[in-house]
């Protein structure tokens, strides 16, 4: 009788440790935020095997061709290239002398929420689960939302509030137009409208890019 108390007691303890194992684990999954567990997927790159997508993710693409997390990794370095170029071309706008001193110091404040979605690109790319996943989404649409209002605000500024015939970018001497590259008002006009225009159809796609990709690595909880 005391060996069958003893075996039952003993059964008990192990099904308590195996519950409190499950329950531990729940917890970590919980607490990184991972999503349902997944399956590397290889596929052949040169002369090597890549990991670039799962079994989750592995019917979704990025235009056409590229696994979409290549994609999602690809939009990120983009913006990082992007935010840095708009920043420093406009910060050299405050020496420029045949421009006005409020014009690139409002062009840099709406260019902030761009920097954000750089901030939001780079965590991502620091580790890789549901919540920074969810994240990709609004960084895009802070990128083009930036990028709109940066591109009406240089249109409205050319177009009402400079009254020069040319656009002199660069900075320098302006007695001496040295550093300085001329272009005609209406060519810099078109130019800006141009860009802006490509700028924000491509994040518009990216939008849906990301949102794809998180949708394929979420947790669906079955009822």
């Amino acid at each position: 009788m005391d060996m069958m108390m003893a075996d039952d007691m003993a059964m008990d303890k192990m099904e308590d440790k195996m519950e409190d194992k499950k329950s531990a684990g729940s917890k970590k999954s919980d607490g990184t935020q991972e999503s349902i567990p997944k399956e590397h997927v290889m596929t052949p790159c040169c002369c090597c095997l890549c990991v670039c997508s799962n079994d989750k993710t592995v019917n979704s693409s990025c235009l056409g061709c590229f696994p979409i997390k290549c994609g999602v990794i690809l939009i990120g370095i983009f913006t990082f290239v992007l935010a840095c170029i708009l920043v420093t071309y406009n910060f050299f706008f405050i020496l420029n002398e045949y421009v006005a001193w409020y014009f690139p110091i409002v062009v840099l404040v709406l260019l902030i929420p761009l920097v954000i979605s750089v901030f939001f690109f780079v965590v991502f790319f620091t580790k890789d689960t549901i919540s920074t996943r969810g994240k990709l989404g609004p960084a895009c649409q802070l990128a083009l939302i930036s990028i709109a209002l940066a591109a009406i605000w240089t249109l409205c500024y050319f177009i009402f509030l400079y009254k020069k015939d040319a656009v002199y970018t660069g900075a320098g001497d302006p007695e001496y137009q040295q550093g300085y590259k001329k272009t005609s008002k209406k060519v810099y006009v078109f130019t800006i409208l141009g860009e802006s225009i490509v700028l924000v159809s491509l994040y518009a796609y990216f939008i849906c890019i990301c949102e794809t990709y998180y949708s394929d690595m979420k947790e669906v909880k079955e009822e």
